[in-house]
């Protein structure tokens, strides 16, 4: 089977598909070498994610359009983890021989379900054929102000995130016990919601996105700002959410701070917090910025466990 009946036509779908009623700015979009977009005087901010068949999803479990929100969700954290508003994606997908029209039309309507949420264009991309599904987006965003990054945390900051995280852990530790329930767990894991932390970006001194697992995205900020972070057990324990991830975690004999600190993939948000700033409209607080040289503890204790490693 070719890759397209004709590529022509799909690339006229894919338009209709990503054609929105916000695309101020764009003045040249999908259909041609290249997208024109309007430039600003604002400073603008790139990132790329890349998700491969069987080292990033598995097929079985996920449908083209879960992996299309979820890869979508995974850049527009790391814009808003900026304290940047995300304008616009390019989005390159390599898809087997079977059912391809099929797939480039269902990962098409998963990304727009998480990028038309934020009023984000698709202006461009690729495609190609591959052994193995596998989808790479660039997000473009904009800042009017300084960025926020990892290397901003001072002595003394609060430690917060958005939401607790862990979710997404149980979700893929019900999934690799053959189950599929509690629905919303899995769903957690498949195509977990992002929300922008606004209030948080307003308050933070340094932030990122835990997608590797909140100890080691703890651990850049701590690296990266020359400070020690110390995180709370009983302060962790106070989210909204921990009672049932804790229940559920004994149901299937997993360790429910193992999900919370290393578990990764949740795209919530972490940051430090100067006090006068704090309060809990902004997130949950979990901790404390201490002098130091990198390590983040719990209790006072370091940890040793790191989350999801790339290589």
């Amino acid at each position: 089977m070719p890759l397209i009946e004709s590529e022509a036509g799909l690339i006229a779908q894919l338009r209709d598909l990503f054609h929105t009623s916000f695309q101020s700015g764009v003045e040249i979009g999908i259909g041609d070498d290249a997208a024109v977009v309007l430039a600003s005087n604002k400073k603008l901010v790139a990132t790329v994610d890349m998700a491969v068949e069987d080292i990033h999803f598995k097929r079985e479990w996920s449908t083209p359009f879960q992996i299309g929100a979820k890869l979508t969700t995974s850049n527009l954290a790391d814009i808003f983890a900026m304290g940047a508003t995300p304008k616009y994606l390019l989005v390159a997908a390599a898809i087997t021989e079977v059912n391809n029209s099929q797939v480039v039309s269902e990962l098409a309507k998963g990304i727009r379900s998480v990028a038309d949420k934020f009023e984000v264009v698709v202006i461009g991309g690729d495609l190609s054929r591959s052994e193995k599904l596998s989808l790479s987006i660039t997000a473009l965003g904009e800042i009017s102000e300084q960025p926020i990054t990892r290397s901003g945390a001072k002595v003394g900051d609060l430690v917060y995130v958005s939401s607790l995280p862990g979710l997404s852990a149980a979700g893929l530790a019900i999934l690799t016990r053959g189950l599929d329930r509690p629905r919303y767990v899995v769903d957690a894991h498949l195509n977990p919601k992002l929300n922008a932390p606004k209030k948080l970006i307003a308050a933070a001194s340094s932030m990122c996105d835990i997608s590797d697992g909140l100890v080691t995205d703890a651990r850049h900020i701590a690296s990266a700002s020359n400070v020690n972070i110390n995180l709370s057990k009983e302060r962790i324990s106070m989210g909204s959410d921990f009672k049932d991830l804790a229940e559920l975690a004994v149901e299937l004999g997993e360790q429910v701070f193992d999900w919370i600190l290393t578990g990764g993939e949740d795209h919530f948000f972490l940051a430090t917090v100067d006090p006068e700033k704090a309060g809990d409209e902004i997130g949950l607080q979990i901790g404390v910025v201490k002098a130091g040289s990198g390590e983040v503890l719990l209790d006072g204790e370091k940890i040793e466990k790191a989350g999801y490693q790339h290589f």
